[in-house]
């Protein structure tokens, strides 16, 4: 892990829509092939669960949540925080050591790479609607649901837990960004 610096030192409410940061987060982006049966096992032992098949769904146990990003990629995500001096995430070890070193597929730390925009209100898909093409009223996009778009010219990566709570994906560099452009879109719904 880098030297973390948080992008965002504020939290915002307005008008029944909160957003905050989570910080730090261990986030793992983990590649493979789920027809191969040793990738699949393996993989399934080291996280105590399935990983999604099925485009835009999610698996979540107490310490982990798996988001499927297309049909040989997940992104793991810790559903606790880490500590910020801590380089060493046990479940990026476990991977690597049995899915990279043994070419079963790939296994990335991208925790510094992305942060996280938690929203909670009623009016969240409002706000997101301003700036991206998805249909957020979509009957596949329900909760527990994951999609992958485009919001006010940025790739995000949509979490969606419950109607009234989304974790929200971008990369750091364009965090700041994004940041103001969600706080200012929240002022005219």
């Amino acid at each position: 892990m880098l030297n973390f610096i948080s992008p965002i030192t504020e939290s915002h409410t307005y008008n029944n829509f909160s957003m905050s940061e989570k910080t730090p987060i261990t986030k793992i982006n983990l590649r493979g092939d789920l027809e191969n049966k040793d990738f699949a096992s393996k993989a399934g032992k080291i996280l105590g669960m399935i990983l999604p098949n099925e485009a835009c769904t999610t698996s979540t146990k107490e310490k982990i949540t798996c988001m499927w990003l297309g049909p040989n990629e997940w992104l793991l995500v810790s559903n606790d925080t880490i500590d910020k001096k801590s380089n060493n995430h046990e479940l990026e070890r476990l991977l690597f050591k049995d899915i990279s070193k043994t070419n079963l597929g790939a296994v990335t730390n991208v925790s510094d790479h992305y942060t996280i925009f938690n929203l909670s209100g009623s009016n969240i898909f409002e706000i997101l609607s301003k700036g991206s093409p998805f249909d957020f009223d979509s009957e596949y996009f329900g909760d527990n649901k994951v999609v992958q778009t485009i919001l006010n010219h940025v790739d995000v990566t949509i979490h969606r837990k419950t109607k009234e709570n989304v974790d929200l994906y971008v990369r750091r560099s364009f965090s700041d960004y994004l940041w103001a452009w969600i706080k200012d879109s929240s002022r005219f719904i």
